[in-house]
């Protein structure tokens, strides 16, 4: 794969990107994270939002490309009697601003930046088109001579950190989701219907992640449930002996997405 192909709105065979430097993509976001990057973001003394979405196997769509990349990124768990596969996204808080932007919107922990800011504005999730209108970046950035991957080591060091950055995601999976059962986040909210967004205390999460074994996997319990905000969803997975969460959120927010 070339970086190229991620940009389908653009013809040029080389991305027409240059970064101009004015910290859009610093601010007003979560910043994905992997785990030993979220352990470094909350030493820092930084905020680390963590976020719950889920499937069951059965209801996954015909495509067993994104399904095999969405599998591997997750872990099983029981909700009510049904067995699910939750992801969880470690993210650093970057709302209104990324706290390591300094003054002149530079970033401050540029050679220890995590991967999905050395990668950008390239997309992790192969399955997401790299879209120029997508992005905060101003149209100069588009418009000026390209600097990403004007040469074949930098393609290959941003494809390398792409791969990095997935390869964790696999890796992390079933740690992620035993450091939410330690802490007791153990509802998720339906993928592609929106995402259960949890704001733990720094100092909590800093501590359950430190003493996580390397090996953890996440108990099989049925202690999960599964929020659903959308009326004809909820209908087709009546059938399925899933334990919803009806009532309001109490210790989490829920942000609908689009599918």
């Amino acid at each position: 794969m070339s970086l190229s192909t991620q940009f389908a709105s653009s013809p040029s065979p080389t991305p027409p990107f240059h970064c101009v430097g004015c910290g859009a993509c610093c601010k007003g976001r979560f910043i994905p994270l992997t785990l030993a990057e979220a352990q470094q973001w909350l030493k820092r003394g930084h905020e680390v939002a963590v976020l719950l979405e889920a499937f069951e196997v059965s209801t996954w769509p015909q495509a067993p490309q994104a399904y095999a990349y969405n599998v591997q990124r997750s872990a099983p768990v029981r909700c009510g009697e049904q067995t699910l596969q939750v992801t969880a996204i470690l993210a650093g808080q970057a709302i209104p601003r990324c706290p390591n932007l300094g003054g002149d919107d530079r970033c401050g922990i540029y050679a220890e930046r995590p991967l999905v800011c050395r990668i950008y504005p390239m997309e992790i999730n192969p399955f997401i088109a790299l879209r120029i209108s997508d992005k905060e970046c101003p149209p100069e950035s588009w418009a000026a001579p390209a600097t990403l991957a004007t040469d074949r080591a930098e393609e290959r060091e941003v494809l390398a950190n792409i791969e990095r950055s997935r390869q964790a995601d696999r890796a992390d999976a079933a740690r992620k989701i035993a450091l939410c059962q330690d802490l007791g986040l153990t509802t998720a909210a339906w993928k592609g219907n929106g995402l259960a967004i949890y704001f733990p205390l720094r100092d909590a999460l800093l501590q359950a992640i430190e003493r996580l074994p390397a090996s953890a996997s996440p108990r099989l319990g049925g202690d999960w449930q599964v929020r659903v905000v959308d009326t004809a969803l909820r209908e087709r997975l009546s059938g399925l002996p899933l334990a919803f969460d009806e009532g309001e959120p109490l210790n989490y927010l829920f942000h609908p997405v689009s599918a």
